[in-house]
């Protein structure tokens, strides 16, 4: 997989916020906020591995310490298209109360 845009936050995330997060960048929920192991917390994926793998996923690193990925396996999805995401991920983060602390497109 290549990385295609990452975004780094910061902020503590309770269950509720969490959740409004994930449903509006469209993730699955995964972890568990009381885990320190958990580290994988929603997942989405846009194009099947038929299609060429494209993903976005949530980690966390610390209990404030949160990045936003998006992968690919063959082909990044088009400009328009990662735009409009990263767009929705900063809204999404704003809203929850994060503080992004950095944006790395490839």
């Amino acid at each position: 997989m290549h990385d295609q845009l990452q975004i780094r936050m910061k902020g503590e995330l309770d269950a509720d916020r969490l959740s409004s997060f994930r449903r509006e960048v469209g993730l699955t929920p995964r972890g568990r906020l009381d885990d320190d192991w958990d580290e994988e917390f929603g997942r989405r994926e846009l194009r099947t591995a038929e299609q060429g793998r494209v993903k976005v996923s949530l980690w966390r690193y610390a209990h404030d310490d949160w990045m936003v990925s998006l992968d690919y396996a063959r082909d990044p999805l088009p400009a328009e298209e990662t735009e409009a995401l990263r767009q929705v991920i900063l809204d999404a983060a704003a809203r929850a109360g994060l503080t992004v602390t950095a944006q790395v497109s490839s």
